[in-house]
């Protein structure tokens, strides 16, 4: 009766165990915009570890290369590889900037949040805030 009673114990504490395992992150795609007053913000997942940020501002522009991970708590870390500028854009980021932040998605909808960066001054006000999906 012992021995039945610890592998019933044992066999329910490996369930327990399966079901607090982290869940895998589903990997970052599509095409989410923001649409602003004087710019407009798209932020692009073209495949694994590859961010494209696109800001537009009338006929000036930037389109900045990232290379990013993310961590387990769904922090995006990001590192900016090249950039290029359309126009007179006022703020262009520098090669190897780095910025970090979460994207919530829920459905055609995503949140951009907790936004921070020691190389982009001014960038948290811009980035952050809603987003929609561009795919169809």
């Amino acid at each position: 009766m012992f021995r039945s009673l610890l592998a019933l114990v044992v066999v329910v504490g490996f369930a327990v165990a399966e079901d607090k395992k982290p869940e895998a992150k589903a990997e970052l795609k599509g095409t989410w915009t923001k649409e602003g007053d004087e710019h407009t913000l798209e932020v692009k997942f073209p495949k694994a570890g590859e961010l494209v940020v696109i800001a537009a501002a009338g006929e000036n522009g930037v389109t900045v290369n990232c290379k990013y991970t993310r961590e387990k708590d769904g922090t995006i870390k990001a590192t900016i590889k090249n950039t290029v500028e359309k126009g007179s854009f006022p703020q262009v980021p520098k090669d190897g900037a780095t910025f970090s932040f979460k994207l919530k998605v829920d459905g055609k909808m995503a949140k951009l949040s907790d936004f921070e960066s020691k190389d982009l001054e001014g960038a948290k006000d811009v980035m952050e805030g809603e987003y929609t999906s561009k795919e169809k």
